[in-house]
């Protein structure tokens, strides 16, 4: 039983196909995605009304104070955090 050159080169190649899918053709690696975060939006300094930081709830008062450049103490009344954080606003324009 003395292997032929030719049978194994056939094999091998057989089993080359079956590794590489049949076609010898390999898919491109598709490149991952990679989503830009969103600059930070800050409102205009004279858009800010006492009204409408009365609306907005201690945690968004607090996160709007962080983008104007003051840090908020939540412990404090909502009523106390609007008048501190629009007289930062003011203050600033």
């Amino acid at each position: 039983m003395i292997n032929n050159s030719e049978q194994t080169s056939r094999k091998m190649s057989h089993f080359g196909d079956l590794l590489k899918g049949g076609s010898g053709k390999v898919a491109p690696t598709p490149q991952p995605v990679v989503e830009k975060p969103a600059p930070p939006v800050v409102e205009e300094v004279k858009g800010v009304s006492k009204q409408d930081l009365m609306k907005l709830s201690k945690i968004e008062l607090e996160e709007l104070g962080r983008e104007y450049g003051i840090e908020l103490d939540r412990r404090i009344s909502h009523a106390k955090l609007v008048v501190q954080l629009k007289a930062f606003i003011d203050s600033k324009s």
